[in-house]
């Protein structure tokens, strides 16, 4: 993705990035946040925000998606086995569980979606969520700021930029198999 469609991004398309793919099975929010960092590392914090706001509403229409539709959705993008370990972990541990989901790498879709299939109380999980997904996204927004200071970005920045973005690419890509 070149770095003037990032740059075009940060106007608002980060957001509307984020929003998909909290309820659509795409890439992680950071093949798109880490390159814009890297570009402009003062703007890490608003970067972050938005990620995290984009996310929250994505999950709303996720976890509303899954109320209305159930397994149907799910059944889409997970096994049986799948929806069934996720739904004993929502029984059994709630908005714990989402917490834990929103800090790690498992894809924002499946939470949302799984939420929404359990009947989690709606204000809980966004809060759950939400809280959680600022967090990642302030994590990461920091730590790439913090290492584009060590790092010379106008030699680097593409090169780094592109191998995680590559990488991320293909750990998606794995994952959806």
């Amino acid at each position: 993705m070149p770095i003037g469609t990032l740059e075009a991004i940060q106007q608002g398309g980060l957001v509307l990035y984020a929003c998909l793919k909290a309820f659509l099975p795409l890439p992680s929010l950071e093949v798109v946040l880490i390159p814009l960092i890297l570009k402009n590392p003062d703007g890490w914090l608003l970067y972050a925000m938005e990620g995290a706001v984009g996310t929250a509403i994505g999950g709303w229409i996720g976890y509303q998606i899954a109320r209305r539709a159930q397994q149907a959705v799910l059944r889409k993008f997970a096994s049986e086995q799948e929806i069934a370990s996720g739904r004993q972990l929502m029984d059994r541990y709630g908005v714990l569980a989402v917490f834990i989901g929103g800090v790690t790498p498992i894809p924002d879709f499946l939470l949302a979606y799984l939420a929404g299939m359990t009947q989690m109380a709606l204000i809980p999980f966004l809060l759950s969520d939400g809280t959680a997904r600022l967090l990642r996204s302030v994590l990461v927004g920091w730590c790439i700021r913090t290492l584009g200071y060590v790092v010379d970005i106008e030699r680097w920045g593409t090169v780094i930029s592109l191998v995680m973005v590559a990488w991320l690419l293909l750990r998606w890509a794995r994952s959806d198999g």
